[in-house]
């Protein structure tokens, strides 16, 4: 936890340096449309980026995804915000500051339970799916239940208490790779997103 922390944090900290690159030529550009758009191709782009290590990957791989995920809060979340604001009073500031917050409370609160719905589920879909090889009858299964028992009685344990650890260790591995392969299904729900908010904002003729 304080490792990916410290990571999120650091890599965060570098794209916010371009926050002053953004204050001093955003104005220039009079389409944030321009801006907008490509901050959701890198969205999809750094979900799919994601999708493409393997479970084994360390932290340095992880640099490049997550830059790009900080660089979405000046190609999306920035120009959006200027845009909403523009059409209030100054009198009306503060109450469209805070429907604004109420808006972000409830999308926040939205986001997180459509991201765990969607892993619960497609954990559950993947590890009966998986589960369905580890049977008597799967060759596979068989020596790969073999192999583990004979390591385990190798390490000294009866045979009885071995053929058991290898049935859990082999259910431990089920439930990783379930898990692993839900985490997948997670960005690639994140691609959608992605692609049908840039292709939104595309569409919208109100965000120049």
């Amino acid at each position: 936890m304080e490792n990916t922390g410290q990571l999120v944090g650091v890599t965060s900290l570098i794209s916010a340096s371009a926050l002053f690159i953004y204050l001093r030529y955003a104005k220039l550009l009079t389409r944030k449309k321009a801006i907008i758009v490509p901050g959701f191709a890198i969205a999809a782009l750094s979900a799919a980026w994601m999708t493409r290590m393997s479970p084994t990957a360390g932290e340095a791989a992880l640099v490049g995804t997550l830059l790009l995920r900080g660089l979405l809060l000046l190609f999306v979340v920035l120009p959006v915000a200027n845009l909403t604001f523009r059409i209030f009073a100054i009198e009306e500031f503060a109450h469209g500051y805070r429907l604004k917050n109420i808006v972000r409370q409830l999308t926040i609160s939205f986001a997180t339970a459509s991201v765990i719905i969607v892993e619960q589920h497609r954990q559950a879909l993947h590890q009966a799916r998986l589960a369905e090889f580890a049977n008597p009858y799967n060759p596979v299964f068989q020596n790969s239940l073999a192999a583990l028992t004979q390591a385990f009685s190798a390490a000294g344990r009866p045979v009885a208490d071995a053929h058991a650890l290898a049935v859990v260790e082999i259910s431990r591995a089920v439930a990783r790779q379930a898990s692993f392969l839900s985490s997948l299904d997670s960005f690639y729900f994140l691609i959608g997103i992605a692609v049908c908010g840039g292709m939104f904002a595309a569409w919208q003729r109100q965000i120049d």
